[in-house]
Order: structure tokens, then sequence, then C-alpha cells
């Protein structure tokens, strides 16, 4: 056991959490406000004069609920961890049987080994962007989804017409509320000194518009400055994948996919554009080309550059200049 930290396996579910400490028995507490409240402080009976650290899986709101309650308790530290980091790690200790108060023990020894960093919540103002970004790109796919549904009424030789009617006044409504939330979304940036003074630099880009850097700055958090241009690529899943051992394997590498695929699919479009608007864009994906590279490839790598000029940019808080490439 560490001398510095105590950790605390904690296996998040919907409405309880299973908890390790020590080698003693798995408990159960509550996942609410007086869930962790129980939870903090039977864990701070046991660490003593440990510093308290939390280990436990990135289970979407039910984990950051905890995180952020468990933190708001003082004088601890919280991770969360992917987890596929966690089922990896059960499968080289030759784990054969899941359940979550065995879940619970293997992310205690997991934390024991990896002593995996902190985790600290978002500014307000972003997770505000971040919600607001997710429901306008929920409302815009749905918005599609019926877009669809009208197009192929044009098309049916003897609709009903509270069919047609129904349909058209779905997609009124789902346009409305979309236009609401960008117009929330503006506000916010606007409002927010630091989120309109990196959109403004986001929008410097050839190619990158205020849609696009607003998402860039919700989908991509602290790790657009705070990772490392490896970390970020590997984060939004542009990190390649190599499959070669001895003389007998020498498979293609492949782009590895393993990372947010709303940062790939966002990067895709303006990729596009800045191809032929953006300089070094332009540069970068004809020097792939001119190596015989296909199309896919260099259009890949070029959404790995834009994505790392976007980071540049943002740490180094200046505009876009195609004389000056930091760390990209």
């Amino acid at each position: 056991m560490s001398k510095e930290r105590f950790y605390v396996g904690v296996d998040v579910g919907c409405s309880e959490v299973w908890v390790m400490a020590g080698h003693g028995k798995t408990r159960k507490f509550s996942n609410d406000h007086q869930g962790a409240k129980q939870l903090y402080r039977w864990a701070k009976e046991k660490s003593g004069e440990q510093l308290l650290h939390f280990c436990m899986e990135a289970t979407g709101v039910y984990s950051q609920g905890l995180a952020v309650r468990l933190l708001g308790q003082g004088g601890c530290e919280v991770s969360i961890v992917n987890p596929a980091q966690i089922a990896s790690f059960a499968k080289a200790q030759m784990r054969r049987s899941k359940t979550d108060q065995l879940d619970a023990e293997v992310i205690w020894d997991y934390a024991q080994s990896q002593q995996p960093h902190s985790w600290q919540p978002e500014r307000q103002s972003v997770q505000h962007l971040s919600a607001l970004v997710t429901q306008a790109d929920a409302l815009r796919k749905t918005l599609r989804s019926w877009n669809n549904r009208c197009h192929a009424h044009d098309y049916h030789p003897d609709l009903p017409q509270t069919v047609r009617a129904t349909t058209k006044k779905v997609e009124q409504v789902l346009e409305r509320q979309l236009e609401k939330v960008e117009e929330e979304i503006s506000r916010l940036c606007q409002a927010d000194e630091e989120l309109n003074r990196d959109v403004e630099l986001l929008c410097s880009i050839p190619g990158v518009a205020e849609l696009t850097a607003t998402r860039l700055l919700a989908y991509g958090k602290s790790a657009l400055t705070q990772r490392s241009p490896k970390q970020l690529t590997a984060h939004a899943g542009l990190a390649p994948r190599h499959r070669q051992s001895g003389t007998s394997i020498n498979g293609r590498s492949r782009l590895s996919k393993q990372g947010d695929a709303r940062l790939r699919c966002l990067l895709y479009m303006p990729t596009i554009a800045a191809i032929t608007f953006n300089p070094i864009i332009r540069h970068h994906y004809q020097r792939h080309l001119n190596n015989h590279k296909p199309k896919m490839v260099a259009m890949m790598a070029c959404m790995k550059k834009l994505l790392l000029i976007a980071q540049a940019i943002l740490i180094s808080q200046k505009p876009f200049n195609p004389k000056l490439i930091p760390l990209t």
C-alpha cells in the first residue's frame, strides 16, 4: 500500500456503489448525497493520516456526480478511469468472474499499482457549453431523421393527411428548439470572456467556423490544452494502429479509432474546407499525395494536423499565422 495515499476502489452504479479499501470486505453505499457523505466518512476513518484517493470507472453522469460530491467533502482526490483500462487490467489478472464487488476490488488493485492521475471537474461555463452542444447535436440528428421521413412521404402514393401534417409539425418544433439552443450557445460564449476569446482564436483558422469552434471546446474540453499532442491525437482516435511482428505479421497500419468519435466526426468537414483554404493543411495534404498515400490516409493526417493547430493556438493564445506553426 502506498505510504502517501490511501486508495479506495469504487464501482459506480445508478443507485448504489460498491467500494473496496485495503484488504477488507467490500461495502455498499447509495449513490446520492447522503451515500457520498457516508462513504467519505467511512473511508476517512480507514485512511488515517494518508491522503484519501478515490478511483472509479467513467460511467457518465453517475461517476461524475459521485466524484463532484466526494470532492466537495474536501481533503481527498478522485480519479475517473477509462473502463477499457480496468477491463484489460482484470484480464491481465486472469479474472474469470465479474460482479459489482469484484469490480470494486479490481479498481482498487488498479489504483494501487497504476496510481492514476487526479480528476478535476471542468469550469462551469465549459460544462454548460458541453451540455448545450450535446443537446443541439441530438436535436440536429433527430431533425435530420424527420426530414428524411418527410422526403419519403412525398413519394408515397396514398399517404393520409394526418401523417403528413404531424410530420411537418414535429419538424417545426425541432427547428424552433434547435434554434433556441444554438442562440443560448452563442449567448454563453459571448458572456464568458475566456470562451469568447477561445472561439475567436479558433475561428481565425481557415476552415474553422463558429459551429466547429464551439464543438471543439465542448468535446475537447481541458484535453485541448492540458494533454500533449500525442495524447490529444490518441484522445481523438486519430493515432495510427500498427500490426507488425517478426516476419510472419506485417499488416497495414490503420486508424485506431479508440477515442472520442465526436471529435473525429467534427473535424472531417472543416478539414475538407481547410484543404482548399488553409495553406498549411493544403501543403500537408499534397505532400501525402505526392508520397503516394491514399486520399483517405492524407485526409486523416490533415484532420490530425488541424486538431494540433487548434491546440497550439489555444495554448499560445495567438491567432492563426501560416508562418508560425508552434507545437504542431
